[in-house]
């Protein structure tokens, strides 16, 4: 069931990716503004000229500044007045979109026979360093800048931003996560990032851990109601079992995504696939054959419709036979076969074999026919070849009959170097045990 259960996961990233969850990286780029001289200052010291000073000027996102350093100085005669006229200026601070940052401007005056300021540059700090990595698209090192600066200042909101895009970038979900969740309120030129970061990482998690995943998946949309947000908030709320909740999500997101005429077919695929599954789960029959056709239409050579109604039908034979209803479990999971999807078929019949073994009084040729036919899709699927021996051995046992016991440990050892190879070591403990058990 497990690698079953990781389809509905696979297909749920793939509208993710197909939507588009990397903005473009120029765009992150043209959002930063340096800072820049509003106005220059005056000096009343007198100064030797000619020459060039280089000052460091530290803007804050309020307007205020500080005077870091000299440079360079080529007059050190000049440098008493440059450092007067940086401390009477005015500056505009840099900007992250609408957002005032901390930077450094480099501030250059020219002395002669006058003062002239022949121009300057956003220096870039520690945090101003990190940003350019980032926007350069070294995102590596912005990790480990950011890491570092965070060591000296914990929990610093931009610098935690910094690191969640940098992580964003390289499809580190999980790590852009946990930084954005740090911060209390996410600026505007990151928010997108943040959005598909949560959006992204609900999805993954919508299976192993779903009430993580809607919280994710509520933060996503929190700050970007997106299709993309949507979406992963449908599935999340799936994975919850609030199916009245999901088909609303999903229903919105389809409803912008049809719309657009750049919606890619694995977009449109993945969203009705995942309402299928909610309509299924609500007993709606009319909404679900209508997404089954529409799936048909968008994907005639692919089977995602029947492999969702297969999973549904499976799970319900799987339930059946845990409350030790064998009739009811062997009825769905033959619906589960007959949905025309072949990896699910191979786990139905298999599953619909143990049924049968494990009953009351075992049907053991049943059994052994329901495994037959999981083999002719899969011959080497291993667990239906553990079902096939013990059915052999079973049916051997009832009817005395030596070759198919034989036949049982030949199909028995098979399934055991197969399970070996897989590294399935429950299952070949199971099979060992049953071998002995033979004599074999």
């Amino acid at each position: 069931m497990k690698r079953l259960r990781l389809v509905a996961a696979t297909l749920a990233f793939a509208v993710l990716a197909a939507l588009g969850t990397l903005p473009a990286r120029a765009q992150y780029a043209s959002e930063f503004v340096p800072a820049k001289l509003t106005k220059q200052g005056k000096t009343t010291t007198p100064w030797a000229g000619p020459g060039l000073v280089v000052l460091q000027v530290e803007v804050f996102p309020n307007g205020s500044f500080h005077v870091v350093k000299v440079i360079r100085a080529t007059n050190k005669g000049d440098v008493a007045a440059a450092l007067e006229i940086a401390k009477t200026s005015t500056y505009e601070p840099a900007r992250r979109g609408n957002k005032p940052i901390q930077a450094f401007y480099d501030y250059t005056l020219k002395f002669g026979k006058r003062v002239v300021h022949s121009g300057g540059q956003s220096g870039r700090g520690a945090l101003g360093r990190i940003d350019g990595l980032v926007h350069a698209g070294k995102y590596a090192d912005a990790k480990q800048a950011a890491g570092t600066y965070l060591l000296a200042h914990p929990n610093n909101a931009l610098a935690l931003q910094y690191l969640g895009t940098a992580n964003y970038f390289t499809s580190d979900f999980a790590s852009a996560a946990r930084a954005f969740d740090k911060v209390g309120t996410i600026d505007a030129p990151f928010k997108e990032a943040a959005a598909q970061s949560f959006a992204a990482l609900a999805v993954q998690q919508a299976i192993v851990d779903p009430s993580q995943a809607l919280t994710y998946a509520q933060k996503a949309y929190a700050l970007d109601s997106s299709p993309n947000s949507l979406y992963a908030l449908g599935v999340a709320q799936f994975g919850m079992k609030q199916y009245a909740q999901s088909i609303a999500s999903l229903q919105k997101a389809r409803g912008i995504l049809f719309a657009q005429k750049s919606t890619p077919t694995a977009s449109k695929v993945a969203i009705d696939s995942h309402l299928l599954q909610a309509y299924l789960q609500t007993g709606d029959t009319t909404n679900s054959n209508a997404m089954l056709a529409e799936l048909k239409a968008l994907d005639p050579t692919g089977s995602p419709g029947a492999r969702f109604v297969g999973i549904f039908y499976l799970q319900q034979g799987v339930a059946a036979a845990k409350a030790m209803k064998p009739v009811e479990a062997l009825a769905a999971l033959d619906k589960a076969a007959a949905a025309g999807d072949p990896k699910v078929a191979v786990t139905a019949y298999t599953q619909a074999a143990f049924v049968l073994i494990q009953a009351k009084s075992p049907h053991y040729n049943r059994a052994r026919q329901y495994a037959k036919k999981a083999l002719a899709i899969d011959p080497n699927d291993v667990e239906a070849l553990f079902a096939r021996g013990v059915g052999e051995a079973g049916v051997g046992e009832v009817y005395h009959r030596a070759d198919l016991t034989d036949r049982a440990k030949a199909t028995l050892n098979k399934a055991l170097v197969l399970a070996k190879a897989g590294k399935n070591a429950a299952l070949v403990l199971q099979i060992q045990n049953f071998l002995k058990q033979l004599g074999g």
